[in-house]
């Protein structure tokens, strides 16, 4: 049986379905050989019982090693005679640390928190010591788990840690350079120099001293909204102003119409075709206008009602935890939120009218509390909004707008030109005939803003090839980058316009040629995961791929490194569109096959079972989930 030690904060132990009671001794006895490696009997009993004969002390250990066995349902975690080890079934989380591994669910507080042994100094020596040690692994894990992160794309995760640790140490240059990076990679620049004034205000109350050189060198990086270096321990085949373009190019005139719009209290709706820069101005606008908070559509969310409302909230109150609501609104929101009923509390399925509108001020109710302290609210990819989400849209814009000074966040819509349901465009038309509402509909750049926005990546030989790629990609700025990146890989950016490129007008050949480059098992990754959409994981590919985590971690890392995929997700939908629309279809039917069957077991929704198996075409095994 595998057993979980946890020496971090109150030492616990656990095989996953319960918890096994550990008295101080125990809990000593077992972090002294974790931390410690093999050590002697005689060693161990005269540390945990100072002053006693030898003989009662190692009568003393025998019995203890025997509690812990009968405990742990006849394991030994113990193990050997003179010599003890720390049995091979038990993991413990301040030896991760140590590797460089933050556990998962790991609490941040001392090891053996609450244990104090003012009678045995030997043993208080020993774990002031041993508490120091796993105070530098927590750094070393922190850092490295900030730079795994950061390479993957996962700049959500990685300012979720930054922010935590930056909360912890306050005073720590380490963790504010880090989360100020992050929040600039984010485009929150106004944010990350909040952070080095809060930063610097604090270094000079508490230690009477200023920002080290490095700090003070990032910040001037910020306000001039330069290139950042590359993270510490990681190395990307593509520069990072690549990834995302310090210059926001060519959008000067909608620039102004968002201004004014937002000056006369409307909602913003930006629409435009795939990949014209309607998230990049966006959240480039909602810097700009303080604080702001996401609500993101994702491919998938369409078939599962509320998907994208539970993942916002689930995303929110993660964040801001302390929030309160009242007691109907918790009831109301068990509903689509499981976590929040109270034990034995199931209510039943929304049947009538009155109860969906209860449900509906339930929602907005908490989205109001936890979106109170922000300035505005961004919806993107709305196009991938469910019928049940669009309709709550609706009811809340019904009670939100016009805010009168209520202090709620002011909203920012982003939507695909020509996509989504008629109930999506139908909410739009209604706010903009309403005059709550400002559509800007976003177009390719012109020839001057391609050059603008070549001129701010930075790259030598860019803007000498400008007319060409201009040309080439008709202005969108996804086909001008990912066309920057062909260049870059190929090594073609300093030479003269290569003599074959993809046929212009789509970047799908762009992206198919990156793909062609990936090793079977990234392959193979990426297409689980443009199936499996909304419900993909690593956990969930390895399953139906029927192989380890770490060949899954390690086709991650060529996917990411390929800036295929971030993290979980796709780097952008035109990739999720190539990978998906290039699958063999006999392939195509055996991976829905092997998700319907995972995703069963997994006890997700019945729709999104019923979907693969349609795909896969076994419709009736789909009636049956």
């Amino acid at each position: 049986m595998r057993w979980r030690l946890s020496l971090l904060g109150t030492p616990s132990l656990s095989d996953g379905v319960r918890q096994v009671s550990l008295a101080d001794t125990g809990a000593v006895a077992l972090a002294y050989v974790a931390l410690e490696g093999q050590c002697s009997r005689a060693v161990l009993s005269a540390l945990l019982w100072p002053g006693s004969p030898e003989a009662t002390a190692r009568n003393n250990l025998r019995q203890l090693k025997r509690r812990l066995r009968l405990a742990c349902d006849g394991d030994e975690l113990l193990e050997g005679e003179e010599s003890l080890q720390l049995s091979g079934n038990v993991v413990v989380d301040a030896l991760q640390l140590r590797d460089a591994v933050l556990p998962s669910g790991a609490s941040e507080e001392e090891l053996l928190a609450g244990l104090q042994f003012d009678d045995s100094p030997e043993l208080a020596r020993w774990l002031d010591g041993a508490r120091a040690r796993v105070e530098g692994w927590w750094r070393k894990a922190r850092v490295a788990e900030l730079a795994r992160r950061e390479a993957a794309g996962d700049l959500v995760g990685a300012l979720a840690l930054a922010e935590a640790w930056a909360s912890r140490e306050p005073e720590s240059e380490e963790a504010g350079r880090h989360l100020m990076r992050l929040l600039y990679l984010q485009g929150q620049r106004g944010a990350a120099l909040k952070v080095f004034e809060r930063l610097e205000r604090t270094l000079e109350r508490e230690l009477g001293v200023k920002p080290l050189p490095e700090t003070l060198a990032l910040a001037r990086l910020l306000e001039q909204g330069t290139q950042l270096p590359g993270a510490t321990a990681a190395r990307r085949p593509l520069p990072m102003n690549i990834l995302r373009p310090p210059v926001l190019a060519g959008r000067e005139a909608e620039w102004q119409v968002l201004l004014e719009a937002w000056e006369a209290g409307q909602v913003l709706v930006i629409i435009g075709e795939p990949g014209v820069g309607k998230s990049r101005l966006i959240t480039d606008f909602a810097e700009s206008r303080g604080r702001w908070v996401r609500c993101e559509g994702r491919p998938g969310d369409r078939e599962v009602p509320f998907a994208t409302t539970v993942r916002s909230l689930r995303e929110w109150r993660a964040v801001r935890p302390d929030v309160q609501i009242p007691e109907w609104a918790r009831r109301e929101l068990s509903r689509l939120l499981p976590e929040l009923a109270e034990p034995g509390e199931a209510l039943p399925p929304v049947s009538s009218e009155p109860d969906r509108m209860r449900l509906f001020d339930a929602i907005t109710e908490m989205s109001t509390r936890l979106m109170g302290t922000y300035d505005t609210l961004v919806s993107d990819d709305m196009h991938y909004f469910s019928e049940a989400d669009l309709a709550l849209a609706r009811y809340s814009f019904g009670r939100m707008y016009p805010t009168n000074g209520a202090g709620l966040p002011r909203c920012i819509q982003g939507l695909r030109k020509g996509e989504g349901s008629e109930s999506l465009w139908s909410l739009v038309r209604s706010l903009e005939d309403a005059g709550v509402a400002r559509v800007v509909e976003l177009r390719p750049l012109g020839p001057e803003g391609v050059r603008s926005l070549l001129a701010g990546l930075g790259l030598g030989g860019a803007e000498r090839h400008a007319e060409r790629i201009a040309r080439y990609t008709g202005g969108n700025p996804l086909y001008v980058v990912e066309t920057v990146k062909h260049l870059v890989e190929t090594g073609a950016l300093e030479g003269d316009w290569p003599e074959r490129l993809p046929p212009p007008g789509r970047v799908g050949r762009l992206i198919q040629r990156r793909l062609e480059a990936l090793s079977p098992a990234a392959l193979r990754l990426a297409r689980v995961a443009a199936l499996a959409r909304t419900w993909f994981s690593y956990a969930l590919a390895s399953a139906v791929l029927e192989v380890g985590a770490l060949q899954v971690g390690e086709a991650a890392v060529e996917l990411e490194a390929a800036q295929v995929m971030a993290g979980e997700r796709f780097t952008h939908d035109l990739v999720h569109e190539a990978v998906a629309g290039a699958i063999p279809e006999p392939l195509r039917r055996m991976l829905h096959v092997r998700l319907g069957e995972v995703l069963e077991r997994m006890k997700a929704p019945p729709v999104v079972v019923a979907h693969h198996w349609f795909e896969a075409g076994e419709p009736q095994r789909g009636s049956e989930s």
